[in-house]
C-alpha cells in the first residue's frame, strides 16, 4: 500500500503543507515501458526548441519526452499551444480529441502544466510587451475578468486533477508549475520589454498562478514539481542560467516561455518528485 507523506513546498513567503504519495513507493510502481501521458499547453509542449512535432508546438525534448526517456516509459504527449483546462477535459482543439481522452485506466504518470492560458498570463504578457514605459498597458486589459478567472482556478485545476484520476486510479499526476517569469520583487529588465507597473501586474499573476496549483494540490494526493519557486533567479532578468526567455529569445525557445534549458530543469524536477533522481 503507498504511504502518505508531508511535503514542505515553499509559495514565495508562505510554506504550504500537501499531502502526498511515498516518493520511494511511486518510483518504484513507474515499471519500463510503463504508460505516460503528458497533458498541459504551450509551457508543456516547447513551442520553438528542437525538434518540433506538428502543429501544435510540441518538442521532442520538452520537459516530459525527457523524463520518458529518463525513465525508459512510453510517452502519449498531447500537450498544444493554447491549450485551457476546457481543452483538456472536454474541448477539442482543432482536429485535436480533449486531452484526457488519451489517460485510461492503465496509464502510470500524467504531467500536466495548465491554467495560464485560463487567466490570461502569457497573452496579457505579449499583449504589454513593447510598448511604451511611461504606457501602463495593463489598465487596458479586462482586469475584472482575469480575476474572476483566477478565483475559479483552483476549483478548475482541482476538478481537472479528480477527472484524471477518475480515468487511471493508478496514476501518479504531477503538476508541474509555470516556471517563474518574474522575480520576487517584480523587478523589471530590458529583456522583459515591459514598464514597471506593468511588470508589478503580470509579476502578481504569475504567483497566483502558482498559489492555484498550491491550492489544488494541497487535499489531493498529488505532487508539485515547483518550477515557480526553485525557478528564482532563473527568469528572464537573470544574467545566466535562464530557464524562459524574455522578449528576445537568444537561443532555444519562444518569448516569455520555457528554454531548452527551462525544460531540462523542469524534467530534473518532475523526476525529484516521484523520488527517480
Amino acid at each position: 500500500m503507498r504511504k502518505i507523506i508531508v511535503s514542505i513546498v515553499m509559495c514565495s513567503s508562505l510554506f504550504t503543507v500537501i499531502a502526498v504519495f511515498s516518493r520511494d513507493s511511486l518510483a518504484a510502481e513507474l515499471k519500463k515501458s510503463a504508460n505516460y501521458v503528458a497533458l498541459g499547453s504551450s509551457f508543456a509542449a516547447g513551442p520553438g526548441i528542437a525538434s518540433q512535432l506538428g502543429y501544435c508546438g510540441r518538442s521532442d525534448n520538452n520537459y516530459s519526452h525527457l523524463v520518458a526517456d529518463a525513465l525508459g516509459l512510453k510517452l502519449t504527449d498531447v500537450t498544444c499551444n493554447g491549450a485551457t483546462i476546457a481543452n483538456i477535459l472536454y474541448t477539442s482543439q482543432g482536429d485535436a480529441a480533449p486531452q484526457i481522452d488519451s489517460v485510461s485506466p492503465d496509464t502510470a504518470l500524467v504531467t500536466v502544466t495548465i491554467g495560464g492560458n485560463d487567466i490570461r498570463y502569457t497573452s496579457s504578457t505579449f499583449t504589454c510587451a513593447g510598448t511604451a514605459p511611461n504606457d501602463h498597458c495593463s489598465a487596458n486589459l479586462d482586469q475584472a475578468m482575469i480575476e474572476e478567472a483566477l478565483n475559479q482556478l483552483p476549483i478548475k485545476l482541482g476538478e481537472m486533477l479528480d477527472a484524471i484520476k477518475a480515468k487511471a486510479p493508478q496514476a501518479s499526476i504531477v503538476l508541474v508549475t509555470y516556471p517563474r517569469v518574474f522575480t520576487q520583487e517584480a523587478t523589471p529588465c530590458s529583456e522583459l520589454d515591459l514598464s514597471a507597473e506593468d511588470t508589478v501586474y503580470l509579476a502578481a499573476l504569475g504567483h497566483k498562478l502558482e498559489a492555484a496549483f498550491v491550492s489544488a494540490s494541497s487535499s489531493r494526493q498529488t505532487l508539485i514539481a515547483d518550477a515557480y519557486v526553485l525557478g528564482e533567479g532563473h527568469g528572464p532578468c537573470a544574467a545566466t542560467e535562464r530557464w524562459v526567455n524574455g522578449a528576445n529569445v537568444a537561443e532555444t525557445g519562444i518569448p516569455f516561455h520555457p528554454s531548452a534549458k527551462g525544460h531540462i530543469e523542469m524534467a530534473r524536477l518532475v523526476l525529484a518528485a516521484l523520488g527517480s533522481n
